[in-house]
């Protein structure tokens, strides 16, 4: 297929930073949308074209977040801090670029979508990407000072205040398009009933059910928050997703758990897990907040990292989308409340369901679509 030069399809890197991960899931997201007589998805795995660089970032990351997390949350988005930075903005980025550059001209690219504000800052400092076509998706409910202001062909936001911010750092208003953070077609199609789903993942039809989530790494003290319900399993049931934290698996088989609570291994699709629920509790990332909203289920913070998952938590509290419960204990309690409550939690889940975007991989498609072609699709 061929149109005004152009050899179809036309090969889009989707550009995240490792995987598992929320910019992962939000790239395949935007994949599944893409026509294949139109676009080819072409997933990029920063870890893999930086192999060195990934883990020493992970590291780091973790090692700041567990000894001294209140540095993390300065440093993250610090307008000084993002100032001081752009010394290793207009040094080091460009020249690190050159392998990410090298690599996509390699694979005859003809746009980039980042999910990721690295992988963007990197297409946006190295000059052989200038005239490359570049999408930027922002995968949590605020756009920090990281998120390049230039060399941007357009911004998917995830709601008002997000595209606000990015207004305010210099980003040009007419290429930020509120559009939602991409979530798989299989959170936007139709979904199984609560019944139906119980029945396929094994579990009780009529016990009030917590899903417990740690994100793609598992993070967060999800063994404690699981023995803080097991006194009510009698009650309820609960499901553990441990991500790719194997560790917490082994632990939880080796101390042994209810019955009624369950410790999962990684899932590649855990839209089940949440049509089963009753509510989910959990880290706030941006991607899990959008899944959630896309299933319009209640949602209870638990244990936030500090960046971005703080700012997501106020994104919910000042929209009162979410209670947080800031120990083991506390969650006990809500948990107990809104099963005591079904209104409240019928409430709780609506408020989210209002205000989901269960559609923004297609319509973030579309618009790159447009752009890339001319044509609307």
């Amino acid at each position: 297929m061929e149109s005004a030069g152009q050899t179809f399809p036309l090969k889009v890197a989707l550009i995240y930073g490792s995987r598992p991960s929320g910019h992962y899931a939000a790239a395949r997201a935007l994949a599944e949308y893409f026509p294949p007589s139109i676009l080819e998805p072409v997933l990029v795995d920063l870890s893999e074209v930086y192999p060195d660089f990934g883990p020493f970032v992970a590291r780091t990351y973790l090692q700041v977040l567990s000894k001294t997390p209140a540095v993390w949350d300065y440093v993250y988005d610090n307008d000084f801090v993002a100032f001081a930075a752009s010394a290793f903005r207009e040094t080091v980025l460009p020249f690190s670029s050159r392998k990410l550059a090298a690599l996509l001209q390699k694979k005859g690219v003809h746009a980039a979508v980042s999910t990721q504000a690295f992988s963007s800052l990197l297409l946006t400092k190295n000059s052989r990407l200038a005239r490359l076509p570049h999408f930027s998706v922002v995968t949590d409910f605020c756009a920090h000072a990281y998120w390049p202001v230039t060399g941007v062909s357009a911004y998917f936001c995830p709601e008002k205040a997000a595209a606000a911010m990015l207004r305010e750092k210099g980003a040009p208003a007419e290429r930020i398009h509120i559009t939602g953070i991409p979530v798989r077609k299989e959170f936007s199609g139709t979904q199984p009933d609560k019944a139906a789903a119980r029945k396929a993942l094994g579990l009780a039809p009529g016990l009030f059910t917590v899903l417990l989530t740690g994100g793609s790494r598992g993070l967060g003290d999800l063994a404690a928050a699981a023995a803080a319900l097991k006194p009510l399993a009698g009650r309820l049931q609960a499901v553990v997703l441990c991500g790719n934290n194997r560790r917490l698996v082994r632990q939880a088989a080796k101390t042994g758990t209810h019955r009624n609570i369950r410790f999962e291994e990684f899932t590649d699709s855990p839209a089940q897990y949440y049509a089963a629920a009753d509510l989910v509790v959990g880290k706030p990332g941006g991607v899990t907040i959008a899944e959630t909203m896309a299933m319009g289920r209640p949602f209870a913070i638990y244990d936030p990292l500090p960046g971005q998952e703080e700012r997501n938590s106020a994104f919910l509290r000042r929209h009162r989308l979410a209670e947080t419960a800031g120990s083991p204990e506390e969650l006990a309690a809500l948990v107990k409340r809104f099963m005591a409550n079904p209104a409240q939690l019928a409430q709780a889940a609506k408020a989210m369901a209002d205000h989901a975007r269960p559609h923004a991989a297609r319509d973030a498609a579309a618009r790159i679509i447009e752009q890339l072609t001319g044509s609307r699709h």
